[in-house]
């Protein structure tokens, strides 16, 4: 096969695919678990997953085993599949300053073996936005340097960022020593280094000047090429050009935004320092997104990624208006608590399907020292509204941020139950040096980092017991893993194929039922559950995953 020679491939996702179950690749044998109370990241995706005669199956391919005996139909299933707005957006921005760039929108091993034998890259970005675990990014860029050695590779994404706020120089200099690429651009942007260089070429790389960019030097040391930061481009000059892109390589539902960063700042997230201060697009802008897609064929959903989409209040308004006079189903991200029965029933009419809400808490107290600007009360008022005018609802919590108790964690369930809450997760913290809650370390007695701690009120292990006990509880809304099944991202990718939120809730409920448990497959797939779930699953054929990666001969 002849290669071609490209500008760029751009990388918006790489999964780990030897974590799960392949049926037809037997290279991997999936995660080995070890029985028994294990506190670590493993112990938790093994409480999470279903195994079938021992090896483990995530969310996605539990699906594809109970609809056709097998996980080859995977990707059908998994939440990844829509179309990555950091893959839309610089195919667009690159492509329209004449650049030849090859989106690649989810990627695994496999897929990088293929793509070696078919494209010829100056320079491969790889953007972990969408990725959480250094060892999976870690193995994507070996492969992506197997594959081609000759190629600059320059890596981009919020975990570095963070990272970059919280490590001390040497340990951040391990870790991207470790990753070993040759820049990694370490902003909420980062369009005006990839811009200079691909102008520029491989060259720019030493004396470039390019912003907010680490390069590596001769001897294996990264430095900032430049102490100037960049200087962006404007959120309404740089939206993605739709009609721009090849249409074979959308999915029917894509991701888009409004909005970057956020204007609130809890006390446990790091958004608002990494990202800064809040950019936003016009609602005209908006509308010229919508005018591209709606030419597309195929394209019928969207997922806005804006952090808090209905803040500020008046401009969300506008933003429906716009959305009103198209044809689209849409999910966003929502604060409930300012969820007013007028603009509710305008998102319904303007066809919102569901929300996810980052609730967080439902005690007061907690709330408080979250800095959320909510009460229980108002998350009450808004699920009503929310109820009423049949907008799923996916909420999120965290159990064990400072102050909390263990009483806490059977309150949740009570209110998920009893608000009308379609679907939940619930995580033990992560304790980010970059929060801000850590500054009060010695008020609240907090000791450690990451999952990793303890404070006045609880520790780690504790916090990893009550997620476990939560799972099964809840006897009216369906928990779904952030771990097995990606939560949110798996409920909309369902509902955008034509599942009603029940039926969804039929799925994610038999498998939350297994998991943590070793099944005989033959025992299980001939069972009642299995069977009925089998029958929903060929009721609603699920839409093949698209993407340029799918397309390598």
């Amino acid at each position: 096969m002849t290669s071609e020679a490209v500008d760029a491939l751009f990388f918006s996702y790489y999964g780990d695919l030897d974590r799960w179950h392949n049926d037809g690749d037997e290279t991997a044998a999936g995660t080995q678990f070890r029985e028994g109370a294990d506190q670590t990241l493993v112990g938790r995706i093994r409480r999470q997953s279903v195994r079938l005669d021992g090896k483990p199956h995530d969310f996605a391919r539990f699906m594809s085993w109970v609809r056709q005996g097998d996980t080859r139909s995977w990707r059908q299933y998994d939440a990844y599949t829509p179309t990555h707005l950091s893959g839309a957006f610089y195919e667009s921005l690159l492509g329209g300053q004449g650049f030849s760039v090859r989106h690649i929108n989810y990627a695994d091993r496999t897929v990088v073996e293929g793509l070696a034998e078919r494209y010829e890259p100056t320079f491969v970005l790889f953007s972990v936005t969408m990725m959480i675990e250094i060892p999976t990014i870690m193995d994507g860029l070996q492969r992506v340097r197997r594959a081609w050695p000759g190629a600059k590779v320059i890596v981009g994404g919020f975990i570095l960022s963070e990272l970059e706020r919280d490590l001390g120089p040497a340990e951040f200099q391990r870790v991207l020593q470790s990753l070993a690429a040759d820049a990694f651009v370490i902003t909420p942007q980062g369009e005006e280094a990839v811009l200079a260089l691909l102008r520029a070429g491989p060259a720019a790389l030493e004396g470039g000047a390019l912003p907010n960019t680490w390069v590596a030097g001769k001897n294996g040391v990264y430095a900032l090429s430049t102490e100037r930061a960049e200087k962006g481009l404007s959120m309404d000059t740089s939206w993605v050009r739709w009609g721009s892109l090849d249409p074979a390589d959308l999915y029917h539902t894509v991701h888009l935004r409004t909005a970057r960063s956020c204007t609130f700042k809890c006390t446990f997230c790091s958004l608002f320092n990494v990202e800064g201060a809040l950019a936003m697009a016009t609602p005209e802008t908006l509308r010229r997104e919508l005018n591209e897609l709606e030419r597309l064929p195929g394209v019928r959903s969207i997922v806005f990624t804006d952090d808090t989409f209905n803040v500020p209040r008046p401009r969300f308004r506008e933003l429906l208006a716009v959305l009103a006079d198209f044809d689209f189903e849409w999910y966003c991200f929502f604060r409930c608590q300012f969820a007013d029965r007028e603009t509710v029933s305008l998102m319904r009419t303007a066809g919102c399907r569901g929300v996810f809400l980052g609730l967080e808490a439902v005690d007061d107290r907690m709330l408080s020292v979250m800095n959320k600007a909510a009460t229980v009360d108002s998350y009450r008022r808004g699920l009503e509204q929310l109820n009423a005018n049949d907008i799923f609802c996916h909420g999120n919590f965290i159990v064990g941020f400072p102050s909390d108790v263990p009483e806490n964690a059977e309150r949740i369930v009570e209110f998920v139950d009893q608000n009308g809450v379609d679907f939940f997760s619930v995580s033990p913290w992560f304790c980010a040096p970059s929060m801000t809650i850590t500054e009060a370390r010695e008020e609240y007695g907090l000791e450690g980092n990451y999952y990793n701690w303890k404070h006045n009120t609880m520790d780690s292990r504790q916090a990893i017991e009550l997620e476990q006990q939560i799972i099964h509880q809840a006897r009216v809304s369906s928990y779904v893993s952030q771990l097995s099944a990606d939560t949110f991202w798996t409920e909309l990718l369902l509902v955008a194929n034509g599942f009603s939120v029940g039926e969804v809730k039929r799925a994610t409920r038999a498998f939350s039922a297994l998991a943590g448990d070793n099944h005989l497959s033959t025992e299980l797939a001939a069972s009642p559950r299995i069977n009925d779930l089998r029958q929903l699953l060929m009721a609603h054929p699920m839409a093949a995953p698209a993407g340029r990666e799918l397309r390598l001969t």
